[in-house]
């Protein structure tokens, strides 16, 4: 039997010409070791200290992971699971993996409205694996309706398992906003916050990429045609302004480099009180504005 300590040192090894950075590669070992013996990472410290034996059986699906890993394969797809905001979601290819930068745009959402005292509708455009839904209803709980919204039935089934593990109840829609609007029948209800995570990345930016993104995250949630590369922000922008009544707080997530020509569409629509903000990473990430519609 082989020791924690030998494997990891197997582990450092066989991905270290993948990810450059050694912690980076601690953190997958310490995802991967507590998910399969389930268990924390002090208990995997603690063995790694000691020099425990990893039982064979154990050992086998350990190799199998770290097989996956070294093809470049996510370690969330890996383990088939994400964090976000400490809460776990379940993953696979069909939905793009949550970020940290989409943490920071929910806890903005969650800010601005943490006292207000009116019913609170949302609609999440792009939804994926609804963590954006399930966080907000799971931190407000006294949002009226959710309404998820994604164009492929995979990534709602995703979504669906997500929101049943959660204990949440959100409305999913399978509709692709690029071909057809969204139903007038959901509209029906006053509308406070629209917030979507599209698609931003442009094709030529591709090689900026991690390869394991390009490689197995969803092509269709990440990447838009150079010669248009604002197709989603100008659709929901421009439904917000055909369909929705009253006062609706409007949170996209962005692409870095584009983010000026956001806010001009931003604000030749109408938009008012626009506001951007930068990531963790220091990048100019999501944009938050306001739109004022009267009855249509």
């Amino acid at each position: 039997m082989i020791s924690f300590d030998k494997f990891y040192r197997i582990f450092q090894n066989t991905l270290q010409d993948l990810y450059t950075e050694p912690k980076e590669i601690e953190s997958i070992f310490f995802l991967l070791t507590t998910h399969i013996l389930k268990c924390d990472k002090t208990t995997i410290l603690l063995r790694l200290s000691r020099k425990e034996k990893i039982n064979f059986f154990t050992y086998e699906k350990l190799i199998k992971k770290l097989w996956e890993l070294k093809k470049n394969r996510p370690i969330q797809y890996v383990i088939g699971q994400a964090y976000f905001w400490g809460m776990k979601f379940i993953v696979n290819e069909k939905v793009f993996i949550p970020r940290p930068e989409t943490e920071e745009l929910v806890y903005w959402i969650l800010q601005d409205h943490k006292n207000c005292n009116y019913p609170v509708q949302v609609f999440d455009i792009g939804t994926g694996s609804g963590c954006i839904s399930i966080t907000l209803k799971k931190k407000k709980p006294e949002i009226s309706h959710i309404h998820a919204i994604d164009f492929d039935q995979k990534a709602l089934d995703i979504a669906h398992k997500n929101a049943k593990l959660h204990n949440v109840k959100i409305s999913l829609k399978n509709i692709d906003i690029l071909k057809n609007e969204i139903p007038s029948n959901m509209n029906k209800n006053f509308v406070h916050i629209i917030v979507s995570n599209p698609p931003y990345v442009k094709l030529s930016e591709k090689k900026l990429l991690h390869p394991n993104i390009v490689q197995y995250e969803p092509y269709q949630a990440l990447f838009v045609p150079d010669e248009d590369p604002l197709i989603f922000y100008k659709k929901i922008s421009f439904w917000i302004q055909k369909r929705l009544t009253g006062i609706i707080y409007v949170y996209f997530e962005i692409n870095q480099f584009i983010y000026s020509d956001i806010i001009d569409l931003l604000k030749k629509r109408g938009f008012l009180n626009i506001e951007i903000r930068k990531d963790f990473q220091g990048f100019f990430r999501m944009v938050r504005a306001v739109y004022s519609a009267n009855e249509k």
